[in-house]
């Protein structure tokens, strides 16, 4: 197996341990089911004024229930991934459970790894560049001695 394969397998299997039961999650389970499957109840619980509300399980699992049924789920996606040896770029659409029109409480997150630091949030390429310049000490370079090869001597 190629390395980068290896690492996807192991990461949709480390997030599939992270939630154990949200697979087998469905539109039209009653919320007695889904805790069921999910063998807990949500660890956080958002309201909307429509009367739904978003069940977080974590992070990068959510669901949208309705009158105690569940109506949507989702999960955390990565749209773009880098890796060098030198920098680290993941961009990620967070997982969101909000009824329809409530797309804007959706969030997309950044996350830049350098040998300089972690930059996280919504990241500003130009904003990285200069904590990236503000953080590299300057320090100055001699300048080179000088030679005597192309001057003559009388």
């Amino acid at each position: 197996m190629r390395p980068s394969l290896l690492t996807a397998v192991l990461a949709l299997a480390a997030t599939g341990c992270a939630t154990p039961g949200f697979e087998k999650l469905y539109p039209g389970m009653t919320a007695a089911q889904v805790a069921d499957a999910m063998g807990r109840g949500p660890a956080r619980a958002q309201e909307f004024s429509d009367g739904s509300a978003a069940w977080y399980f974590d992070e990068d699992h959510c669901v949208l229930m309705r009158d105690q049924t569940l109506v949507a789920k989702s999960t955390t996606r990565t749209r773009a991934e880098v890796n060098t040896p030198v920098v680290v770029m993941k961009a990620e659409d967070k997982a969101w459970c909000g009824p329809p029109g409530s797309e804007a409480g959706a969030t997309r997150e950044q996350e830049v790894h350098t040998p300089f630091g972690t930059f996280k949030g919504n990241v500003d390429p130009a904003a990285v560049t200069e904590q990236v310049r503000n953080s590299v000490r300057s320090h100055k370079v001699p300048p080179p001695p000088e030679s005597d090869a192309g001057t003559t001597q009388a």
